[in-house]
Parts: structure tokens; C-alpha cells; sequence
């Protein structure tokens, strides 16, 4: 593809697209605010919480079913292809009648924007809904809870790649799907930690640049087992934490809310930069 070509250079970018860069310089550079900081003290508080967790009865056999919930989904992703055909059709209404979605990367970013309008408001509202019970059923509650809400959050990172012309069902762009998924349920997962990631700024270059390659060396299998137990472990611990007395009323369902909210924040940015990478170069954003 021509856009893609070594040759090609930033000044041919579109207004938009120049417009694009400085919002996604300016979320991952957020500013220093009181409001920021308190955000990280709260992550703070967290980690104290979750300590408390482990005295929960049941809370090992939650964790172990919930990773192996999320592990099965990680290795169905790569079967569905329903949103890769929905995704041709929506290009298509739209005006662009792309064949392939690598095509999608001859667009302009604002067109790319005007078909990916609303998606965020569509997985934040589903996983508010599901969450919302989550609790009553003490820890054996937790896994189809959880199981359900890495399944939308997988979903929702897995649309925002094909809407900006990536393949999901390679090994590469699963791995990196859960990576994102995985930085953002971290307890140290404030803005400037998730966007300059160096984890998941590795695995976009993976999935940019040497795909399947590098990930039959180290074992695909074994890199998204290691990723998977851990989101695993992290969300538990953090739905569980609802059931301490002293933060139940505070968290409820509203953890599935704020959780899938900062999924596709970040996708939305990630993805739309790796689509400018892939248009432009690496050079791109510089």
C-alpha cells in the first residue's frame, strides 16, 4: 500500500489528522493537578484495600477460575469473525467500500473517527448493566461477573483495532489486546503510567512490525498465560474488594463502569496512533 511506503512523510498529514497528534501528545502527557494527584493517592488507598482480599473465604478458587475464564476467551477471540465483517459494512455505509481491513489505512483519520463514533458509550453502557448485580453471591458471584466483563473489554479492544485496520485474530494483535486490558486493571494505572507503558509500547511494536515472528520464539502461549493470570488476579482483587465492608458501598457495580470506561479511552487513543504509524511511519509522532 502506497500510504504505508518508507517514502511517505508527515507533511502530507491532514489537518485532522495534525489535530489528532496533539491530543494524543496531550493524553500521554497529562498535566501535574491536584485532581491528578489525588487520583494516584486513591490508587494508593487501593493497594492497602486489596491486601484485606486474601482473607475473603473462596478467594483462591475465584482467582483460579476467573483466569482460566479469561484464557479460553483470549483463544476464542481469534474465531469470531462477526465485527470484521460488521466493521466492512459500516466502512461501506459510510462511503468507503474497502475490500480488505488493511485498507482502512488509505483513509483519512476523520473518516476512520466518523465510523468509530459512540463505540466507547456502547461497551461502557453493557458492562455498567452486567456489573451492576455483582456482589450478592459472595465469591462464586466474582467469576461469571468477571468472565463476562473481560469478554466485553476484549471485544470492545478488538473493535477499536479493526475499525483502525488492524487483524485481531492474529497471535500479535491478541497479545496486544490483552496487554492494553491488562495495563489498565493494574493498580498503578493512573493516565501517564498506561499511556507510556513500556509493556504494552512493546507489544505494539510487535504487533506493528515482526507479528507472529518474535512471538513463536518467546511462545505466544506462554506470553498471554503470564498476561491473562495476572488481569486475571488484578480484577478479582479488585471485585472482591466491594465485599470488604469498608468500601463495598463506595465500589459496587460501579467498578465494571469505571473499569470498561478506561479500556476504551485508551484504546481509543492507542489505536488511532498505531493507525497513524501505519499510514505515515513510526516517525509520525515524534
Amino acid at each position: 500500500m502506497s500510504s504505508t511506503s518508507s517514502n511517505t512523510t508527515p507533511d502530507i498529514l491532514s489537518v485532522y489528522e495534525r489535530r489528532a497528534i496533539e491530543e494524543i501528545r496531550a493524553w500521554r502527557n497529562p498535566p501535574d493537578t491536584w485532581y491528578s494527584r489525588a487520583k494516584t493517592k486513591a490508587s494508593e488507598s487501593w493497594n492497602s484495600v486489596t491486601d484485606l482480599i486474601h482473607k475473603i473465604p473462596g478467594v483462591d478458587w475465584a482467582m483460579e477460575n476467573v483466569i482460566a475464564g479469561v484464557l479460553e476467551l483470549t483463544n476464542e477471540i481469534t474465531q469470531d469473525s462477526v465485527w470484521t465483517d460488521a466493521v466492512k459494512k459500516d466502512y461501506h455505509k459510510n462511503g468507503h467500500p474497502i475490500k480488505r481491513i488493511s485498507d482502512i489505512h488509505d483513509l483519512d483519520l476523520e473518516e476512520v473517527d466518523a465510523v468509530l463514533s459512540g463505540l466507547d458509550k456502547k461497551y461502557v453502557g453493557l458492562a455498567a448493566v452486567e456489573g451492576a448485580a455483582t456482589g450478592v453471591a459472595g465469591a462464586a458471584g466474582i467469576v461469571p461477573d468477571l468472565i463476562a466483563l473481560v469478554s466485553i473489554n476484549l471485544r470492545a479492544a478488538g473493535e477499536y483495532a479493526t475499525y483502525c485496520g488492524f487483524d485481531i485474530s492474529r497471535d500479535s494483535e491478541r497479545l496486544y489486546a490483552l496487554q492494553l486490558l491488562d495495563k489498565v486493571a493494574q493498580p498503578s494505572n493512573n493516565q501517564k503510567d498506561v499511556a507510556l507503558s513500556p509493556a504494552v509500547r512493546t507489544a505494539s511494536r510487535v504487533a506493528r512490525q515482526q507479528g507472529g515472528q518474535l512471538l513463536e520464539q518467546v511462545g505466544v502461549g506462554s506470553a498471554i498465560e503470564a498476561i491473562a493470570k495476572r488481569l486475571g488476579m488484578n480484577l478479582t482483587e479488585k471485585k472482591l474488594a466491594q465485599m470488604v465492608p469498608v468500601t463495598g458501598a463506595l465500589l459496587g457495580g460501579g467498578i465494571n463502569y469505571l473499569y470498561t470506561n478506561k479500556v476504551c479511552q485508551t484504546a481509543h487513543f492507542l489505536y488511532r496512533e498505531r493507525f497513524l504509524e501505519a499510514k505515515y511511519g513510526e516517525s509520525v509522532l515524534s
